[in-house]
């Protein structure tokens, strides 16, 4: 039984908002919101879901947006005066345009897809919340468990990451900081955690 939620940020140290950006979405991606994301430095800059493994610079930070399966890098950014031609905004189109050969009819209220992702971005501030789990089970997590460092697992049957207790030393990417008291504590509980500073991958953030 899939346990796994989106990762999802709640507050920050500093009680300051916590940062958001929106970045060129890398071409064939599929992640769901609330998943760990990088910038993929070796082709095009494009957001793509996190590799798991790369752990220096390796978190950009958390999406807020589900990938949109663009068919190159970017495809739906803007082109001033010509957002339905050549690189330019997507959606879908019906019927034709009166005596406009290159107009379009977009439905009411369909959201444009500008190329771009929307992420939380990774930095030492922001306290996000996941769910907590032992390699794909779920686990109820500890008072002894806050301060410790774990890794994060992408859960198959739900598509979502988890603090993932299996995880330590060198695979660790984010400190367990408190535990989640919305709820009653149970098996796969979500715990409030901080990304390791390590893992921060845009610049000075």
């Amino acid at each position: 039984m899939a346990f796994a939620v989106p990762i999802l940020p709640i507050s920050t140290i500093s009680g300051n908002q916590w940062r958001q950006n929106r970045i060129i979405e890398e071409a064939g991606q599929t992640f769901l919101s609330g998943t760990p994301v990088q910038v993929d430095s070796s082709t095009d800059g494009g957001l793509a879901v996190w590799d798991g493994s790369t752990i220096t610079a390796g978190i950009a930070g958390i999406s807020y947006e589900a990938a949109s399966n663009l068919g190159s890098t970017g495809a739906g950014a803007p082109v001033p005066l010509a957002p339905f031609t050549g690189v330019g905004a997507v959606a879908g189109t019906f019927g034709s345009v009166p005596n406009q050969a290159s107009a379009k009819n977009i439905a009411h209220g369909a959201p444009l897809n500008d190329g771009r992702c929307g992420l939380t971005e990774n930095v030492a501030d922001t306290i996000f919340s996941a769910a907590f789990g032992t390699t794909a089970v779920a686990t109820v997590p500890l008072v002894t468990d806050v301060g410790k460092a774990y890794g994060m697992t992408k859960e198959v049957a739900s598509g979502y990451w988890y603090i993932d207790k299996a995880k330590t030393g060198g695979s660790a990417v984010a400190t367990v900081v408190a535990l989640d008291n919305r709820a009653p504590i149970v098996a796969g509980s979500q715990v409030h955690f901080t990304i390791l500073p390590v893992t921060q991958q845009i610049p000075g953030s």
